[in-house]
This record gives C-alpha cells, structure tokens and sequence, in this order.
C-alpha cells in the first residue's frame, strides 16, 4: 500500500517531502531553500586584447558569452543540482536567469551580468614591449632566416599567449628579434640549426635589479655562415 505525505506549507498530498527538520514538498521546498546560491550581480573578467577570462586566479580560454557564462556560473553550482542557464540584454546591460533542478525540485534565479576588462599579464607584457631574450640575427641575405623565425614565432603564440615576438628591428647589421620566453627562444634557435647551421654566440646584459640581485637578459648573436 502506498502512503501519501500531507506538505504541512501548503497542505498537498505528495508522494515524497524534502529536507531535514521541516519537509516540504517538491513545490514549497525551493521558496523556502535555495537550491543554488546565486548573487545579485556575478562579475566576468575578460581581457580586451585576447579574450580570455578569469576564473578562480586562471586566465582560461573561453572566448563566447554563452562559454564564459558557463565557466562563471560552474562556480555556483552545487552536487545533484542540474542547472540550464539562460541570458539576455536590456538596453546596455545584461541579465541572467539560472534554472534549477533536482529531483522533483525545479527554481530559477535571476541575476545581472557584468563585463569588466582587464588585460592578463601575458598581454600586458605584449603590449608593455616585454622581452626575456634579444636574438641578434647577422649575416647576408637574411630574409628566408628572417621569415622563418617570424613564422615560427606566430606558430608558438597561437601555442601559447606567453610566447610571443615583442618586437623586430630592422638594422643597418641584420636583424634584431626580440622574444618573450627563453622556452620560445631555445625553439627557435633549434631550428635555425637544424635548418642553417649558423655560429651561435650567447651574452648577457644587465637591465637592473630584483630584490637586491642583479637581473640579466640573454643576448643571443645568430651568424649565417
């Protein structure tokens, strides 16, 4: 024989009631308990020049509204609650409505969305002209060399946003390369070996001081035979 249950909230018969100390059905329980916790307003940092955001001290690569609310509001979610997500704009700003279920339980929550841009460091240190290892590129007839390790560079960026080219002088000598990882540098400078066999020479220059330590970047002289 089946028993049924009276909610003592609204007064139903239900088959099951939900909670602890004072069960209530499947339609009073979320308005008396939230089944997710959802902020009044849920900030999204996004950074201008790559389009990455910020999640839990990571710069994550999630580059579409629908993913980044995604990742956001994974933040928020909660074991055994399912939870859709849907979202629209109201003149300049934008709203979210956050449906959940569990079990026979269903809610939503609504809640507005800001945008805030804030470049990453890694795109801070590309556009600030930042630079661990200058490749001095001499020689004659250096723009195969040249375009290779352009091409090369553009390859190891797609790969990752700390590698990247700052910034390439065209000189009266050749050709200087400015890199921003000794990783991407050491790549690079293998396959102008494989590829040229050139004389390699390494330097250092000092450019200041961290915590009382003397801080030196690599120098890099690449000579074409």
């Amino acid at each position: 024989m089946n028993l049924t249950k009276f909610c003592p909230r609204c007064g139903r018969e239900v088959e099951e009631l939900y909670g602890d100390k004072k069960k209530l059905c499947a339609r009073c329980y979320p308005e008396k308990h939230a089944l997710l916790d959802i902020p009044d307003k849920v900030e999204i940092v996004v950074c201008p020049v790559c389009g990455r955001m910020r999640k839990s001290g990571e710069w994550i690569e999630e580059y579409t509204v629908q993913d980044q609310l995604g990742a956001r509001f994974e933040e928020f979610s909660e074991p055994d609650v399912e939870m859709e997500i849907q979202f629209w704009e109201e003149d300049d700003d934008m709203f979210a409505r956050v449906h959940a279920s569990k079990d026979e339980m269903n809610a939503y929550y609504d809640t507005e969305v800001r945008f805030e841009n804030n470049q990453c460091p890694d795109c801070s240190k590309f556009t600030g002209g930042f630079y661990k290892v200058k490749i001095q590129l001499r020689g004659d007839e250096l723009e195969h060399v040249r375009d290779t390790i352009v091409d090369r560079a553009a390859e190891m960026t797609n790969e990752s946003r700390k590698d990247f080219l700052s910034n390439m002088e065209d000189t009266d000598h050749g050709y200087n390369f400015y890199i921003s990882t000794e990783r991407m540098a050491k790549k690079i400078l293998s396959i102008l070996r494989d590829r040229y066999d050139p004389e390699i020479k390494r330097s250092y220059e000092l450019i200041g001081e961290e915590d009382g330590q003397e801080v030196y970047r690599n120098v890099v002289s690449v000579r074409m035979n």
